[in-house]
């Protein structure tokens, strides 16, 4: 069956150009001191994650454990759980987590932090692994001194959890759409983390783990001396944000099939809204940039741009995500393809796992 035919809307995932882009990535990565641990937030399918861990990935990054209980379920890691596990209840599912086997590491970024996970541990029995999070300049989580940093990497330490390193998150830069003020406020920001790092260790806690990173910086990151892992997840479907950030880096492998249903003078209507595409990080277009999307309702888009004349009712349009991530998370499956034809079905095991 040709992609085309699938009812609409729904996600077309290009294989080969999956492919193509774990293998650029690994690419990049293959001898360098730093490796990568892809991001799970933008494929969540154990599918790709197995890809890019047999491309030579050091293991998995998560933002939540609902994530990570996927990868266990379908036995890949190890996992970095690069937020913070907070409340008795996400407390004990990660120590069940650690009962099954599963090598994860969660981030701390207080002192809270540290005395739930010691009294989960002490209710388990298991002892889990931390890093510590250092505000690189997003000022979300994270420390804010290296004096803080170090002070509880030593109660790590004390309370009997694993510490193996931190981590630090240019968010704030990954996105900025010239390259020259995204590589300043990278750099700002790894150079913060690697102060942090530094002072670890002439404190006697050099960190094994120094993870940072994201699509946006990963040349710079992944060069920066002292890193040792790069988290970045969007370079694997390439939205098209990020492809106007990284133009001709990587490929667009996601694609959302929608249909016309109907076609007037000035613009067009398809079956795609907010309930199937998202647009916060502006609206989607589509793959030859004919058409962009004008505005969203819950289940409609306009359509305009230069290939309006061309549509007719019933007629199938891809679109391409502006914003990955949260557009797939609005889907159950993956409709795989290879050169148009769909090969197979992949179960986003991954999609609203927001526990």
């Amino acid at each position: 069956m040709h992609g085309h035919e699938l009812d609409t809307p729904c996600l077309l995932l290009d294989l080969d150009l999956v492919e193509q882009n774990i293998a650029l990535m690994a690419a990049f990565f293959e001898g360098k001191p730093a490796k990568l641990r892809p991001h799970f937030k933008t494929p969540k399918t154990p599918e790709v994650a197995r890809r890019q861990l047999e491309a030579g990935a050091i293991g998995i990054t998560v933002a939540k454990l609902g994530e990570a209980e996927v990868l266990a379920d379908a036995g890949l890691g190890p996992i970095l759980m690069a937020n913070q596990v907070v409340g008795p209840q996400k407390i004990d599912r990660l120590m069940a987590l650690l009962a099954r086997g599963c090598n994860i590491t969660v981030a701390v970024e207080s002192e809270f932090n540290v005395r739930e996970l010691a009294e989960g541990a002490k209710r388990s029995g298991h002892r889990p692994a931390a890093i510590i999070e250092v505000d690189g300049g997003m000022h979300r989580c994270g420390t804010s001194t290296p004096a803080e940093t170090v002070a509880l990497a030593r109660m790590l330490e004390e309370a009997g959890i694993e510490y193996r390193g931190l981590m630090g998150y240019e968010g704030h830069a990954v996105l900025l759409p010239e390259a020259s003020e995204r590589e300043e406020k990278g750099a700002a920001s790894l150079k913060v983390v690697i102060t942090h790092a530094e002072a670890l260790a002439e404190a006697g806690l050099p960190p094994a783990i120094v993870s940072v990173g994201g699509t946006g910086t990963f040349e710079l990151a992944g060069n920066w001396p002292g890193v040792t892992e790069v988290q970045a997840g969007s370079y694997v479907f390439m939205d098209g944000r990020y492809a106007s950030v990284l133009p001709g880096k990587f490929e667009n492998a996601l694609t959302l099939l929608t249909t016309v249903i109907a076609v007037h003078d000035a613009y067009a209507v398809c079956d795609a809204g907010m309930k199937s595409l998202t647009g916060e990080f502006g609206m989607p277009a589509s793959k030859d940039g004919r058409l962009k999307v004008r505005g969203l309702s819950e289940e409609h888009a306009h359509l305009v741009g230069d290939g309006l004349a061309e549509l007719r009712p019933g007629q199938k349009v891809e679109l391409i995500p502006s914003h990955g991530d949260t557009t797939l998370n609005l889907h159950d499956v993956y409709h795989v393809t290879r050169r148009g034809e769909v090969i197979d079905e992949w179960p986003i095991l991954g999609a609203r796992k927001f526990k």
